[in-house]
């Protein structure tokens, strides 16, 4: 039986509405070589229906039915069943430029295992206001500091290939049970396993919002949505031994997300004790650079000093 080259992994929520134009988009690709894995995780409207209905006439699509489970639930269960040489995750209101996949493919090497493209979010609500994102390129300290800050479009599992071996063979998932920035913790563990990647500013996805979009980017608690994230950070810097390297990207991601909620003033004197202890557990002060020793003390002494933090 033929593998496909790409295995397209699109999980489904409430998305009978939008689904269909995503699926078009994919139809649409300047390569056929491809398996469309839709799973709907437990959606109550007309989702299942829609996607079995499109699956009758696409040989190349799988339609999967579970259980709500999350996002990350629905998109390990695309990662199990994928035939394909390469994974390429997609949101179920979003879309892909005709030379999406045509364009990743043709930055692969045998070397690479992770091939990024840039992406645009689109404000239906704001006049039709366009944003583009690119990610950040480098070596690994660049790309894990990019990670953890969300200063680039490397956060995001769409608008990339990922070679399936190296995805599997390293036991690399989405993880279960985080709302906000389940993407972030895939792509640390992802990057960390692959042993080289390529970064194209060329867009090739599209975000579109719609009339919540900016409701939803102005919640005031993206702190406490956003716990979980910073705990598997934690976790990621202590298991590969990377507290040092990655002080600062770390300090950056808690008063970034503070400020986000309540802005810079009130962000520091939110910051507590325990936050800057699991900021700085683990680190060799003695390693640091001159300006990080700086700020490593004055956060331990007074964690409102984070004021001063560009």
């Amino acid at each position: 039986m033929h593998s496909p080259m790409i295995s397209i992994i699109m999980p489904c929520y409430q998305n009978g509405s939008t689904l269909a134009c995503t699926v078009e988009s994919i139809q649409a690709q300047t390569i056929a070589d491809w398996e469309l894995i839709t799973v709907d995780d437990g959606s109550k409207d007309d989702t299942l229906a829609v996607l079995e209905r499109i699956a009758k006439d696409e040989p190349r699509m799988r339609v999967i039915h579970q259980e709500n489970g999350g996002v990350s639930s629905a998109r390990n269960a695309g990662i199990r069943a994928a035939k394909g040489s390469w994974l390429f995750f997609v949101d179920a209101d979003d879309w892909l430029l005709p030379h999406a996949l045509e364009h990743l493919l043709s930055m692969t090497a045998d070397s690479v295992d992770i091939v990024c493209g840039a992406y645009e979010m689109r404000f239906r609500d704001e006049g039709g206001r366009v944003e583009q994102h690119v990610c950040a390129d480098g070596a690994l300290q660049v790309v894990l500091e990019s990670l953890i800050r969300g200063d680039s479009a490397l956060n995001s599992m769409c608008a990339r290939l990922y070679r399936t071996s190296i995805i599997r063979g390293h036991g690399v998932l989405a993880p279960l049970g985080v709302k906000v920035g389940e993407d972030v913790l895939f792509n640390l563990d992802a990057f960390m396993a692959a042993r080289a990647w390529r970064m194209s500013s060329e867009t090739i996805y599209v975000y579109e919002f719609g009339g919540d979009s900016a409701m939803t980017r102005a919640r005031t608690d993206r702190y406490q949505r956003s716990t979980a994230m910073l705990e598997g950070i934690g976790r990621f810097i202590a298991k590969h031994g990377l507290e040092t390297a990655l002080f600062r990207a770390h300090i950056d991601i808690y008063v970034r997300t503070l400020r986000a909620d309540c802005g810079r003033l009130r962000a520091a004197c939110r910051l507590s004790r325990n936050m800057v202890s699991a900021m700085t557990a683990g680190v060799d002060f003695s390693a640091l650079p001159a300006k990080q020793k700086l700020y490593y003390a004055a956060l331990k002494i007074l964690p409102a000093s984070s004021f001063l933090l560009p």
